[in-house]
């Protein structure tokens, strides 16, 4: 062994000094390299956990760590905690079955404790502490809020109608960038939506920069919005009726040989509409009350015998006296009609379409002619007037053509200009990082071995080779020399057989095994003989 590091030496040392500095430079990238890439291999990938927390969370979430002998690390001065990549969402999902974080707010859990001496006050703003605490945690859902702060005014309920006043709601932001105005929307609209009595004009929304993003809607406002609205529902409806007519003649054309453009004229204004028709010649009996009286009296007169008046008057007789009678009958009759009366309620739809105009360009025919010197030559044929009003009529169909609306449908055919396909070879791009990402480490390894087997067991390789041949031909004599070749069961290494001639590889060879040699020779000459 340490025959073979002197001479290990011995060649290091007879090297010339440029191919020592080459070697000792790839050696030391890569043994550079072997380092990084077992450090880079043992390296856990840390992930954020949670950030922006207060110190009494982050101290509450570290203990949990501890307890789970789960490895951690604190960033932003303990207000961020990572960990490893691996357990970042295992860790989560166990901490929020714990409750944690609870972002500094008050939610429902206050009321998981009964308090049963709590007055009606306490329990109303308990419920307003709750209601706030939660819409805080939901607006911190989205990826653009750090935090977030929830202020509502409930007002104090009176028994008059007139007094009554709606409730009123502010939202503090901090966020970490841009917040896109249709965020900002659904921030409103899910606050007022929590909120019974809360519309979505009397929230307002800040940033911690004091930058107002929304401070309810207005007039104006709602107006522009109705108008981008409308807007859109006109360009959906001339984009769809656009593409049905398009495919269909495509279909009878050829793809790519039929233009098609639509423009709706629409009225969007809202109408309601209430009529009350009465028909005089309709009468219906509403009430009919029919009222009959008879009375019949009787009467004597004055001075007849009775037991009120027993005396008789003087100068008449009892048998004189006459009572008289009195009849009377009265009908009164009372029917009450009803005339007949439609009441009718009449919304019209805020999208009424009053034109449609259509323009459809076609393609024509083309033939290829041969000119008088042998050339192709493209002609274009235009399509014929009848084709046209076929097509005409097929569009008619197609779009609900109605001539009280005076809808415009025109059909042209003119030549298409034409570009010649060109065969790009798109770039094929890859995605390095996530190559980089999925297969870095087996690419390094790879990489790795593959240097190693280049600089280091190759040039090894080598030099153990020529180590061990080194001893030996400094033992052969060269042919050129006249030194004998040593004799049999002396050590000593062989010359190079591409320097010795026949006639001395067989010399060499008898004397290395005589028997062998002497068996041979006697079966040529038993075949001789």
């Amino acid at each position: 062994m340490n025959s073979i590091i002197e001479q290990f030496s011995d060649i290091y040392k007879g090297m010339p000094r440029s191919r020592k500095i080459l070697m000792g430079v790839v050696l030391l990238l890569v043994i550079t390299g072997f380092t990084g890439m077992f450090f880079w291999a043992n390296k856990i990938d840390f992930q954020t956990l949670y950030t922006n927390l207060s110190p009494e969370e982050a101290a509450e979430i570290v203990d949990k760590l501890k307890e789970q002998r789960i490895p951690y690390h604190l960033a932003a001065n303990g207000s961020a905690i990572q960990v490893p990549a691996e357990k970042m969402y295992d860790v989560r999902l166990t901490l929020a079955g714990s409750g944690i974080p609870r972002g500094g707010t008050v939610g429902f859990e206050i009321f998981e404790e009964t308090n049963f001496g709590a007055s009606e006050f306490v329990q109303k703003l308990n419920y307003q502490r709750a209601l706030q605490g939660e819409l805080a945690r939901t607006i911190r859902e989205f990826r653009e809020v750090l935090d977030a702060r929830v202020m509502i005014v409930m007002p104090k309920e009176s028994v008059f109608v007139e007094e009554s006043r709606s409730p009123s709601a502010s939202v503090l932001l901090k966020l970490s960038s841009n917040f896109s105005q249709e965020k900002i929307t659904a921030v409103v609209n899910l606050v007022s939506s929590a909120v019974e009595g809360l519309s979505p004009d009397r929230v307002t929304v800040v940033d911690t920069n004091g930058k107002v993003l929304s401070k309810g809607v207005s007039e104006d406002e709602k107006i522009g919005a109705k108008a981008g609205t409308q807007f859109d529902y006109k360009i959906a409806y001339e984009q769809n009726l656009t593409g049905r007519i398009q495919t269909m003649l495509e279909r009878i054309v050829g793809e790519g040989k039929a233009i098609v453009r639509v423009i709706a004229d629409m009225d969007f204004d809202q109408v309601d509409i209430n009529e009350e028709i009465y028909d005089p010649d309709t009468q219906v009996v509403r009430s009919m009350q029919n009222v009959l009286e008879n009375s019949d009296r009787k009467s004597a007169p004055a001075g007849s015998v009775s037991s009120v008046n027993p005396i008789v008057p003087s100068g008449v007789s009892a048998g004189t006296v006459r009572e008289t009678s009195d009849t009377n009958q009265r009908k009164n009759e009372t029917i009450n009609y009803e005339i007949s009366k439609t009441t009718r309620r009449t919304v019209k739809p805020s999208a009424r379409i009053k034109r449609v105009s259509v323009a459809a360009v076609l393609d024509g025919n083309y033939v290829f002619e041969t000119d008088n010197k042998g050339n192709q030559i493209r002609k274009y044929i235009a399509r014929s007037q009848s084709e046209l009003d076929q097509f005409a009529a097929i569009v008619k169909k197609a779009m609900g053509y109605d001539s009280d609306r005076e809808d415009q449908v025109t059909v042209d055919s003119f030549p298409f200009s034409y570009m010649e396909d060109m065969n790009l070879a798109e770039p094929s791009g890859f995605k390095w990082k996530t190559l980089v990402k999925e297969y870095g480490k087996i690419l390094a390894y790879t990489l790795l071995i593959i240097l190693i087997f280049l600089f280091i067991v190759r040039p090894v390789k080598k030099t153990l080779t020529e180590i061990i041949s080194l001893p030996e031909q400094r033992a052969l004599p060269s042919p050129k020399s006249g030194k004998e070749l040593p004799a049999p069961g002396v050590r000593g290494s062989l010359p190079d057989p591409e320097e010795m001639s026949t006639r001395e590889k067989a010399s060499l060879l008898a004397k290395q095994d005589i028997e062998k040699a002497t068996n041979q020779i006697r079966g040529w000459l038993n075949e001789a003989t």
